[in-house]
């Protein structure tokens, strides 16, 4: 094959690779102008499977077949050294330095290494891929193992039917393209809205991400523009060109900055949009002569970024994890730097020397070699592996640590209410007189979200001489088991409910093995948002939104009614969210809003009305609205909104008399 009939090096195709990192890279930093920078991801994948499809056509022209050997020789040597490297190195600073990630490193590095990362998300990893109380260090491999299982299957696939030398390349380009059609169509069918585990399905699974890779191989079949340089209308093609290319990148641009990751538009035609613009970027800058998106995409500076997007991609996020880079934007500017500065030096010094054949070069030149230089890379070998075996041990004993679980303050103690105070003040609901304490311990279980289960663990010693407590909560999940929550600062913070639904069930079913006389309900911190179901938004404080706010309430009381259990509603408390380390969720100002908490409230009071037997509306501690040196001590509430020991003191102090007042049913 001659030169030209070659397709050659393309430096805008490093450039767009580059553009793409950097989208997904402010993504992950939390960026709020860029909730889909994701979308990055898609314009890689279109990328390689145009790549690795043009080569494979290359060689198969030079040599009249394609070595498999070969080509998986120089996808480990492109691929494996930086994967490597980045393990050993997550490795370390997670048994010395980042022990809080322990657990879930443990959990994913297997699947890492055998690049099978996104169907372990799917299927053996609880929380789904979205969720916000989730930071595993290597989340992120999951592209990794779209495109790595492309890389083992495609060649296959292309070898043996695609590329039969007797089968024209245009009839290859429409079987690829309409499979690609194929899966875009099937992923729009498949949607689900309000799905989590749906969703969590359709953005990591190799058949549902394939469309990219494989309209990107339609596109090799089909476009190979060098192998004729075209003079007549240049100008115009060139224009044209341009044109295209820019309405397919306004197009990226559009999804970037307005669609976020559990939109029903990503999935039903935002995938396909971004695949399809994708593939007209590509076709525009591969072709010969020059174009303006093509000088722009040309520029060093991205071409060299975009010759080390590989590395920026491994590396930023686990830099991100350690550093807790989200939490500041100075943090966030040492996590960039130390994200540069890790990448180049594996670049320069591991990555292209591994490319370039330097073991193999080793190996056969060994004997030439210096006594040093023999044993220079057995010497670092050793070493590596001596830090891996003690690593892995220590790592081993790690236990994961849940930073709502106060491991300090064991000196705080429940003090037993010795008297009941008059009902009228405490409780909505019960008798208009006074009562003398009831049987002890009473037997409280504790149901609603991650402040319930904050509550629980964090229960003052000496409490169990007046409850026994069982932790019914589940974590993420107050009454809402559909839609999704819309929230923070700029309203693009999203919360999915759909992996609460059943919660009633739950909350049931806890309430028979443990026998509870009264079930405590602590919720608020997700109602407090906006409600999307579909296309539809209930504002709080709505006349639809607080229908669906009481009806999925009275669903979870009716469920712990049934079992006999008298109901408690805990009031709302004035939230002061603040940013924290390892906190679940960033200070969403919903939650320290007192006129949402406050109107929540007033909900449930109706709900607990007088005509409704058994549930009760029990005030908090007033300290939380009205007291700031309580509210806003990160002692008492170490996010501002979950409590620690002084904090579950407070409230469980505060509530007790009204508990112990409330009539209970349930025979010992």
């Amino acid at each position: 094959m001659s030169e030209e009939t070659r397709m050659g090096y393309q430096p805008a195709l490093d450039g767009l690779r580059a553009l793409s990192v950097i989208a997904v890279i402010l993504y992950h930093a939390g960026i709020h102008w860029i909730p889909g920078g994701f979308i990055g991801v898609e314009v890689f994948f279109v990328v390689s499977g145009f790549l690795i499809t043009s080569l494979l056509i290359d060689e198969q022209h030079v040599s009249g077949k394609v070595s498999l050997k070969q080509f998986w020789i120089r996808r480990a040597r492109r691929l494996l050294p930086a994967l490597f490297t980045m393990l050993v190195v997550a490795l370390v600073a997670v048994t010395f330095f980042a022990k809080d990630s322990a657990a879930d490193f443990r959990r994913d590095v297997m699947p890492a290494l055998a690049y099978f990362s996104n169907w372990w998300q799917i299927y053996f990893v609880e929380t789904p891929y979205f969720a916000a109380n989730s930071l595993p260090m290597l989340r992120h491999l999951w592209s990794l193992a779209v495109e790595e299982q492309w890389y083992v299957l495609w060649p296959i696939v292309f070898t043996f039917v695609l590329g039969n030398k007797r089968i024209p390349r245009w009839i290859s380009a429409v079987v690829i393209g309409l499979l690609a059609a194929g899966v875009m169509v099937g992923t729009a069918l498949a949607f689900i809205a309000d799905n989590e585990t749906r969703i969590n399905f359709l953005y990591l699974s190799t058949l549902t991400r394939s469309s990219g890779l494989l309209l990107g191989a339609a596109l090799a079949c089909a476009w190979r523009p060098w192998k004729k340089a075209v003079t007549k209308f240049a100008k115009t093609r060139s224009f044209v060109s341009d044109a295209l290319a820019l309405a397919a990148f306004a197009v990226l641009g559009y999804i970037a900055a307005f669609i976020h990751a559990a939109d029903e538009r990503l999935y039903v035609g935002g995938l396909a949009a971004a695949t399809v613009a994708s593939a007209v970027i590509i076709a525009v800058v591969v072709r010969s002569g020059n174009s303006l998106v093509k000088k722009v995409l040309s520029i060093p500076l991205l071409v060299e970024i975009g010759r080390r997007s590989y590395g920026l991609y491994l590396w930023h996020w686990p830099i991100f994890v350690v550093t807790s880079a989200r939490l500041s934007s100075t943090r966030l500017a040492y996590a960039l730097t130390a994200t540069v500065i890790v990448n180049e030096f594996v670049y320069q010094f591991i990555e292209v020397p591994t490319r370039k054949g330097a073991i193999g070069n080793w190996l056969r030149q060994r004997q030439q070699l210096s006594a040093m230089r023999r044993r220079l890379p057995v010497v670092l070998s050793a070493v590596v592996a001596a830090l891996v075996g003690v690593s892995s041990v220590q790592l081993s004993g790690i236990q994961a640590r849940d930073v709502s679980v106060d491991t300090g303050n064991a000196d705080v103690v429940f003090v037993v209410p010795t008297s009941v105070p008059s009902p009228a003040s405490t409780l909505a609901n019960t008798p208009a007189t006074s009562t003398t304490l009831a049987k002890l311990p009473r037997r409280l279980l504790i149901v609603g979200d991650s402040q319930a289960h904050a509550i629980a663990i964090n229960k003052p010693s000496g409490i169990e001489k007046t409850f026994s407590i069982t932790d019914g909560s589940i974590d993420g999940c107050g009454v809402y088991d559909r839609g999704v929550g819309i929230g923070g600062a700029t309203g693009k913070f999203r919360r999915n409910f759909a992996n609460c639904s059943g919660f009633e069930t739950k909350w049931s079913k806890t309430a028979t093995t443990s026998r509870a006389d009264v079930a405590l309900v602590v919720i608020g911190a997700w109602e407090v948002m906006d409600l999307q179901i579909n296309s539809f938004l209930f504002k709080l404080n709505t006349v639809p939104a607080d229908t669906i706010f009481k009806t999925q309430l009275q669903r979870g009381i009716d469920a712990l009614r049934k079992q006999n259990v008298a109901v408690a509603l805990l009031e709302v408390a004035c939230m002061r969210p603040v940013e924290s380390k390892g906190g679940p969720v960033p200070p969403l100002p919903q939650r320290g809003d007192d006129s949402r908490t406050g109107h929540l409230n007033a909900l449930m009071r109706e709900v607990a009305a007088p005509e409704n037997d058994g549930v009760y509306f029990v005030s908090g501690p007033k300290e939380w609205c009205s007291d700031p040196k309580v509210a806003n001590s990160l002692s008492y509430r170490w996010d501002g909104v979950h409590v620690y020991k002084p904090g579950a003191k407070l409230i469980l102090e505060s509530i007790a008399p009204a508990l112990l007042q409330i009539p209970v049913t349930r025979t010992k």
